[in-house]
């Protein structure tokens, strides 16, 4: 049996899945119409390899708009193994800014599937339906000639704040990054740790950091991988329980939509992060027998910490791992303090082996985010925890300064989230003339017949009763909502709940 040729260079994204194919024969990507194992994968990605080398893709960017598919998971290794980089295309965001990632990526051709052959029209550069790619595999066994260093995936922020930005990383960066998940997973005591016996689930898209780096960890420990398209509640708790999944990885609002499926999902494993975890969301899952673990990271950053359970996490329980995280292996914080800002919390700093210390072709931005002995400057206000973790206050520019003191916006959402009827809620700072800035919230209820901007008043001032937020925190203005407008990623975005702020 032949396989690839990895040369000297094994820190590479086709070595994980050459060693997959040997030592773990009975393990593969399931998909919806059934599994293939990863030796059955390694000779698929093996073909299309070669047709990738014959049309001479090395160092060029090669952008693909899918689901998670096991088609896509191919494209990963075969891409990459070609020597080509991996552009994975953020289909969910508004079709001006796609247009703008693709032309920013310099993507010689797209690759597309049924949902995005739109996306052929806007590109420049030859554009291919991923059957087609798939009827062009070849038949030859090439000899895969990579290195750590070279580039293999580029990446786009979602672009909450302006434009997208991107980032591109290096076989070696990507699959530290990636590992170090599986490393605080599989060696730390946390409650969505990873064992040879899980089955893992990605329910974040393949476009967000490859699916959090699954389609890495997956074939590193020897486990089956479901592929299982487009996320779709009842649909992915048909998957769970059809191939025995126990593991998961998910943002708030897909959390919030699988439990409304009211469906046994008791035992499920959950790496949960991308926005504020709610008190609520923690009791209801801990409730439902779901276990979780919260994680921290980003685009420009990859993974930075995930929760473990130190003695103070046991103490505490799930008001306590849904907002603190610790850092994964080889990575490091320091909070910067802020002007206006007392105590011990500022800006967190994330340092690791893996960032990528600029943006593509940006070096206004670059020089904004990432300083010159290597930190990464995360935009998010946070505060050292005693254990070695770090608490999450809020974004930088969404702390609200007020009289010269700050709210973080962060906490008085989680406290408004507490309500029953809540189901988003965002706080933001409204300019004023006297303090600079007061608390504004928008919430969407889950039934606006049970909406009560007096009832949240009510809650509001219990909890400064109890000492939890203080009382100049208090929103003076509360407006409810029939929509609230979410990020790619399922973020409430901010943003433009600001621009409805200003035309009110």
């Amino acid at each position: 049996m032949a396989y690839f040729c990895l040369g000297e260079s094994v820190f590479t994204i086709p070595y994980l899945l050459e060693r997959a194919a040997k030592l773990f024969p009975n393990k593969g990507v399931v998909g919806r119409e059934g599994t293939k194992s990863y030796s059955e994968v390694r000779k698929r990605v093996l073909g299309l390899t070669a047709f990738f080398e014959n049309i001479g893709i090395r160092n060029e960017v090669v952008a693909v708009a899918d689901w998670n598919t096991p088609e896509f998971f191919e494209l990963i290794y075969a891409i990459t193994a070609a020597g080509g980089i991996l552009y994975p295309v953020n289909i969910r965001l508004p079709p001006d800014q796609i247009a703008y990632t693709l032309k920013k990526s310099e993507s010689g051709l797209l690759i597309y599937s049924d949902d995005f052959s739109a996306l052929a029209k806007v590109h420049e550069g030859e554009s291919l339906h991923i059957k087609e790619v798939a009827e062009k595999a070849d038949e030859a066994e090439p000899e895969v000639n990579v290195k750590q260093d070279d580039m293999a995936v580029m990446l786009f922020t979602s672009g909450t704040t302006g434009l997208p930005k991107a980032v591109r990383y290096t076989h070696e960066k990507m699959i530290h990054g990636a590992l170090s998940i599986a490393h605080q997973l599989a060696h730390h005591e946390t409650p969505a740790n990873l064992t040879p016996r899980d089955v893992i689930f990605p329910q974040i898209p393949i476009y967000h950091i490859l699916a959090w780096g699954t389609v890495f960890i997956a074939p590193y420990m020897g486990l089956n991988l479901v592929m299982g398209g487009r996320f779709d509640p009842a649909e992915a708790v048909r998957l769970i329980k059809k191939e025995g999944v126990t593991w998961i990885n998910a943002v708030p609002t897909m959390v919030n939509m699988l439990l409304e499926t009211k469906e046994d999902l008791s035992g499920i494993k959950v790496l949960i992060g991308g926005s504020t975890i709610t008190i609520d969301l923690a009791r209801r899952m801990e409730k439902a027998g779901m276990k979780f673990s919260t994680i921290y990271g980003g685009t420009d950053m990859l993974a930075a910490s995930i929760a473990i359970m130190t003695e103070e996490a046991k103490v505490k329980g799930v008001d306590y791992i849904r907002q603190v995280t610790h850092p994964v292996p080889f990575a490091e914080f320091k909070i910067v303090p802020q002007e206006g800002m007392g105590g011990e919390s500022g800006e967190i700093y994330f340092r690791a082996p893996w960032l990528p210390m600029e943006y593509y072709k940006d070096e206004e931005k670059t020089k904004e985010a990432y300083t010159e002995d290597g930190w990464f400057k995360t935009g998010d206000l946070g505060v050292e925890m005693p254990d070695g973790g770090v608490k999450i206050l809020d974004r930088v520019k969404d702390a609200i300064k007020s009289g010269g003191e700050w709210i973080p916006s962060s906490i008085l959402e989680s406290v408004i989230s507490e309500i029953e009827w809540v189901e988003y809620v965002a706080v933001l700072g409204k300019p004023d003339e006297k303090w600079g800035e007061r608390p504004f919230a928008v919430i969407k209820p889950v039934d606006r017949s049970k909406a009560s901007i007096e009832e949240v008043k009510e809650h509001l001032a219990k909890a400064v009763e109890e000492g939890r937020i203080a009382k100049w925190w208090i929103p003076e203005e509360i407006a409810i909502v029939d929509d609230m407008p979410l990020t790619s990623t399922g973020k409430i975005n901010k943003l433009s709940l600001r621009k409805m702020l200003l035309e009110r």
